[in-house]
This record gives structure tokens, C-alpha cells and sequence, in this order.
């Protein structure tokens, strides 16, 4: 008999854990959390606390408990921070600065653009300076723990692939045009190399990669790239599980993959235009691309994937709701009239939405398109918010702010 293979996502369900928001876009990188009680509309009155950041950035907030973990630019040439604040007073605990030279990028990127990923021991980091690679694990007090140099990294644009914890290893994407690019597995007690899949790009994709389950329990990690659109690896020791070629290896992979009903997915572009896609099925460890799209697609934002339904924010405004099984369109609607290249979050039921101008729309979850409010940052954000214990977190250019539940936060 047949089995769809390495394509189940698991979500976090029932009480909400302390520990769910660790990485980009969350548990595995889903965007999904099982919280509740947000508000449908807010503004700026109520947030409970607004703490000010030293510089802008792109990076999103984690959380380890009652720690949440930020980066930012500082405003000086060659020089960015990471930060620990406490996520119930947003007073900030403690700053760790990092020299790096100062490298090529593009004009929405930024040098704090990597999300951090934390465990129970460490807050790891994957930053560019200069034309190299480095990793490095902080302990939850801000001590420097080790620095790993993972060597050349050629890209004009600079960088933003967030590092991930997967099957007991640090999975960082040093996915770049260079001779010596890699996807690399490394020991997050020390950094040192565990494997090392070489990949050579036609252009550097910027995606952080999937964590996903095997039949077998073991954790694999899904990582776009061109001319190969999804890579699938063993985590723990890197093993090629299954890849499929990217249909247009001339676009990048900005945005990160999703899964829904037993679908991989993801999209692919340029020009700050979303232009390809690939949805995969994986039967027999053997993947099929099954469908693909080229209109509406999202070139920045990632997907999310939600019961047998794919929500893609375009980066024009507008959320497209499809199916998982075929891509057939259940609804396309314009959510609010800015830009978007902060990936949309799926909260409880609700899908929230933000802009760059820092506009935030709240949808419904479902088969039917139902804009339930709207909310106000009061600044522009590329960033993608977070939530844990109760709170909701929003970054924007200068400020990093708290939106409270109506149910009580955890502590």
C-alpha cells in the first residue's frame, strides 16, 4: 500500500506551551498558533507595553519562556545587537554587540534580517560580514558560547535564510551563488560540522527551511533553492531524502515553503514579483510536483498552511485562499491597500495580516473570506509578528510592542 511520506506537519493543540515560538514563523516554521482571545481591531493604546529598539530590522522576535530574543541594526556602520527582553514587561535584560563588516544588499534588506532559533541552552544566530558566513550561540544570559565560520558567501543582496533545530542539529542554509555553497548541519553544543550537502545556486535564495515529520518519527527539513525547488534532508545526518527541479531555476525562493493535506509548497520570483510555484505530494519517499500557479502568488511573504487550505499573502495586499489538492482558488480578496513582506500568522482562528506601512487586517480562517477588523502599528514593519505565552508580538522600524490576549498570559 501506498503512503504519503515526510509531508506531516505537526502542530502545537489543546493548552498552549510556554516554548512555541522558537524559531521563524513558529512551531516547525508553520505560522500557525493555537492561542486565542486576540482582539480583531486595536491601535496603539493597546499594546502593554512598547519598548524602543537601538536601530531597525527585520529580524523576528522568539521566545524561550519568559525570554524573548530580538536582533537589531544600532545605527553605526558595522556594528548590530542582539537583545533579551522580558516578554511580560518588555524591559530589556540584557544586549550583546556584534562587529561585522559591512556588505552589498538590497534596499529593503537589512544587516539584522536572520531570525534567531532558541533551545533550552542557547539563542543561535546565522549572520553575514563581509563576504563569509558565521554562526553563533549565545547562552540565555547573553554569554558568548561559540562562533563557527562557515566560509565564503557571495549574494549582492546580502542575506536572510533564518537558522533551524532540527532531529538534534542546527540546520543554517549557506545557499549562495559562490563555489561554496551548502546547506550544513552543525553540533549545537559547539558548532562544529555534523554534514554538509553542497548545492550550487543560480541565485541565492533567501528562504528558511521547513521543519517536517518522517513516517518513522524522525525530523527532515525542507529547503528551497534553484535549480532545485524543494530539497528534502534527513536532518540529523543529512541524508537527500527526495528534490524536485524549481520549473523556473531563474527565480528565487524568497519565501519559505508551507504544508497543508499532505502538499509541500512554495513559491518563487524576482523583481519583487511573485512568478512560479510548486505544490509536491511525496508518495513512496518519491515526490510529484501536482500542481502549480503563476498568477497572484506571493514573492516575499510565506505561506500558510491550515487544514487542506494554502492562504498566501500577495505582497501587493491581497490574501488567496486555495486548495491544497489541486490549487483551485476558493477566494482572493484584498486585505488592505499597502505592501506586504511580513509573512501572515494564523492565531486561534484568525489570520493576521500586516503591511509595510504597519496596517494590520484580521481575517477569518475558512472557506469563506471575512475581514473581521483592523489594526494599527502606528509605524512601518517588515517583520513577522510572533506569539507565546498569551502575548502577541509586533516589531517595527524603531519599537518592538506586546499585544495582550483577553485570555490570561501564561508567565
Amino acid at each position: 500500500m501506498k503512503t504519503a511520506l515526510l509531508l506531516t506537519l505537526t502542530v502545537l493543540a489543546g493548552a498552549v506551551s510556554a516554548q512555541e515560538w522558537t524559531r521563524f514563523r513558529g512551531t516547525d516554521g508553520s505560522g500557525v498558533s493555537p492561542a486565542t482571545g486576540f482582539p480583531d481591531s486595536f491601535a496603539e493604546k493597546d499594546f502593554v507595553w512598547n519598548a524602543a529598539l537601538p536601530g531597525p530590522g527585520i529580524s523576528s522576535p522568539v521566545l524561550w519562556g519568559t525570554l524573548l530574543f530580538l536582533t537589531s541594526e544600532t545605527g553605526e556602520a558595522g556594528q548590530r545587537v542582539v537583545l533579551c527582553f522580558d516578554a511580560a514587561s518588555g524591559k530589556e535584560l540584557w544586549r550583546v554587540t556584534d562587529q561585522f563588516s559591512v556588505y552589498g544588499q538590497h534596499q529593503f534588506n537589512s544587516f539584522a534580517s536572520g531570525t534567531p532559533c532558541v533551545d533550552a541552552d542557547r539563542l543561535y544566530l546565522a549572520w553575514t560580514s563581509g563576504g563569509t558566513m558565521k554562526v553563533m550561540a549565545l547562552s540565555h544570559e547573553g554569554k558568548k558560547l561559540w562562533t563557527q565560520d562557515l566560509g565564503a558567501y557571495a549574494e549582492e543582496h546580502g542575506s536572510g535564510s533564518s537558522p533551524v533545530l532540527a532531529g538534534g542539529v542546527l540546520v543554517v542554509a549557506k545557499d549562495n551563488v559562490g563555489s561554496d555553497s551548502a546547506i550544513i548541519g552543525l553540533k549545537p553544543a559547539d558548532g562544529s560540522v555534523v554534514w554538509k550537502h553542497a548545492r550550487q545556486s543560480v541565485r541565492t535564495p533567501f528562504a528558511t527551511p521547513l521543519v517536517i515529520r518522517q513516517a518513522d518519527g524522525r525530523e527532515a527539513v525542507i529547503v528551497p533553492g534553484n535549480p532545485k525547488a524543494m530539497t528534502c534532508l534527513n536532518a540529523s545526518d543529512g541524508k537527500l531524502l527526495w528534490e524536485v527541479e524549481n520549473p523556473t531555476p531563474g527565480d528565487r525562493p524568497v519565501a519559505s515553503p508551507a504544508v497543508a493535506g499532505g502538499v509541500a509548497f512554495m513559491t518563487m520570483g524576482q523583481g519583487g514579483t511573485g512568478k512560479a510555484s510548486v505544490a509536491v505530494r511525496v508518495t513512496d519517499a518519491k515526490p510529484e510536483i501536482i500542481w502549480q500557479m503563476r498568477k497572484g502568488l506571493p514573492y516575499v511573504p510565506t505561506a500558510i498552511g491550515e487544514g487542506k487550505r494554502f492562504y498566501m499573502l500577495g505582497d501587493g495586499g491581497v490574501l488567496t485562499c486555495v486548495r491544497a489538492e489541486d490549487g483551485s482558488e476558493v477566494y482572493s480578496e484584498r486585505v488592505f491597500t499597502d505592501k506586504a513582506y511580513s509573512s501572515p500568522i494564523l492565531v486561534g482562528d484568525r489570520i493576521y495580516c500586516t503591511g509595510r506601512s504597519g496596517q494590520v487586517a484580521v481575517v477569518a480562517a475558512g472557506d469563506t473570506f471575512r475581514k473581521l477588523g483592523e489594526g494599527k502599528l502606528g509605524e512601518s514593519t517588515d517583520a513577522t509578528p510572533a506569539v507565546a505565552g498569551g502575548r502577541l508580538f509586533f516589531r517595527t522600524k524603531t519599537h518592538l510592542m506586546c499585544l495582550p490576549s483577553a485570555a490570561k498570559p501564561q508567565p
